[in-house]
């Protein structure tokens, strides 16, 4: 009777999730009428059916990469890399979910294709599944499509999910999605997490064949770390008298917050990256601070008295956190905050704000005293006088340094994983 009741409330769950799918598309048809976003999310799967037929090669074997958006498969160029190495005979084809991935994405050399995924529903799958007829899918960190991920395995495609990070208050360890949603894990040959919780919160829903790998975002950010970058405009702003600190990723939040702290520290630089790297958003942020006479990185302008740089473009960020003493991470009074890693790794101090704790390397840099969380104002002078003290010290780097070296490793335990399932 019991195992009657959990087959009537999966096929419940399922046709829930298919009218979600449905509903997702009209709301994504009905944002496109003002929104350039979403009309580049449809016309990129316009007629993605025979776009992927035009892309597969039916003589070779073929590993799909799946990710979100740019930042995961970020996190995943590493593994990639190491892949394309290992197999430069089969098809490797990178799919996203948003066109900001889609977009953005450079690095081409590394792959044979890259693709939108079409949307979930179940036809979509079925024919996406048997167009391409992959031999391996890596599915990074937590982006998972149930009826996806269903077609594939019956097409004998074997599943990794990888570097996995898992909370207790996802919908796979929560009723009443929690019947479902866990099948879909279940359908993994291998899950990779990042951390000893989330191994234990998947082992807890009876999953077996996970183990821990690390999270090779660090090695990724290291890679960035060690890539030449130099820039004419930041080296003719950087004044050697003045701590330059560098906020990423901000929103209108982070950039009030900003717009305090020059004007209490006027022994303080700041290079803005801001989220949205619109045009009516950079004006909106330049006519905040122009009373600090703001510069853009795209412009050749050398205003020696500016106190603030924009980064009016996407992709240099990662690099940029090298010219800075101190960084300021963006999101964290909204959703969540944004890539601490990337600064993590030139050994800088870190703040951000409140809603941090999707991610357990703030969590570790905090007890380690190399970040800060704030709620306020009042918090961000705190916290950077703070870490701009102890950013000088030797202790400190050394403790940096040790914390980062015990962070490589992630993904040469991926590749390996992959190997095993090839």
């Amino acid at each position: 009777m019991e195992k009657q009741k959990n087959t009537i409330t999966i096929n419940l769950q399922r046709w829930f999730y298919g009218l979600s799918i449905t509903t997702y598309r009209s709301l994504i048809h009905l944002a496109s009428i003002r929104s350039t976003k979403a009309q580049k999310w449809i016309n990129g799967r316009r007629d993605w059916r025979n776009k992927l037929k035009k892309t597969v090669d039916p003589g070779k074997a073929k590993i799909l990469v799946h990710a979100a958006s740019l930042g995961e498969m970020e996190q995943g160029l590493p593994i990639i890399k190491r892949l394309r190495e290992e197999y430069p005979d089969h098809q490797l084809i990178l799919s996203f979910f948003s066109p900001s991935g889609y977009e953005h994405f450079q690095d081409r050399e590394y792959c044979d294709a890259v693709i939108y995924l079409p949307e979930d529903s179940a036809s979509n799958a079925r024919d996406f599944a048997e167009i391409l007829q992959a031999d391996l899918a890596l599915f990074i960190k937590y982006e998972i499509w149930p009826n996806l991920i269903r077609e594939l395995k019956e097409k004998n495609c074997r599943l990794i999910l990888a570097p996995a990070n898992f909370r207790s208050d996802q919908v796979y360890f929560r009723f009443p999605q929690k019947n479902w949603l866990s099948q879909s894990l279940k359908l993994f040959d291998e899950i990779l997490v990042q951390n000893q919780k989330s191994l234990s919160l998947v082992r807890g829903i009876g999953i077996k064949q996970v183990s821990i790998c690390g999270d090779s975002r660090f090695e990724r950010s290291m890679e960035n770390k060690d890539t030449t970058f130099r820039s004419q405009t930041i080296e003719n702003f950087i004044k050697p008298e003045l701590k330059c600190l560098i906020a990423g990723s901000s929103w209108p939040r982070e950039e009030e917050i900003c717009l305090k702290l020059l004007r209490d520290y006027p022994k303080t630089q700041i290079i803005l990256a801001p989220h949205n790297v619109d045009e009516n958003n950079i004006k909106r942020i330049a006519k905040l601070f122009i009373e600090f006479k703001p510069i853009r990185l795209s412009s050749n302008d050398n205003l020696t008295e500016s106190r603030l740089l924009i980064v009016d473009g996407i992709g240099k960020l990662k690099y940029i956190y090298r010219y800075g003493d101190l960084a300021f991470i963006g999101g964290g009074f909204g959703k969540s905050v944004h890539s601490t890693v990337e600064a993590a790794v030139y050994q800088l101090p870190i703040f951000f704000g409140p809603n941090h704790k999707k991610f357990p390397e703030t969590i570790e840099m905090q007890d380690l005293g190399f970040a800060i969380s704030i709620a306020n104002y009042k918090e961000a002078r705190r916290a950077t006088e703070k870490l701009l003290e102890q950013g000088e010290s030797i202790e400190f780097s050394d403790r940096y340094k040790e914390y980062l070296s015990s962070k490589k490793g992630a993904t040469e335990t991926i590749v390996k994983a992959c190997q095993g399932l090839i």
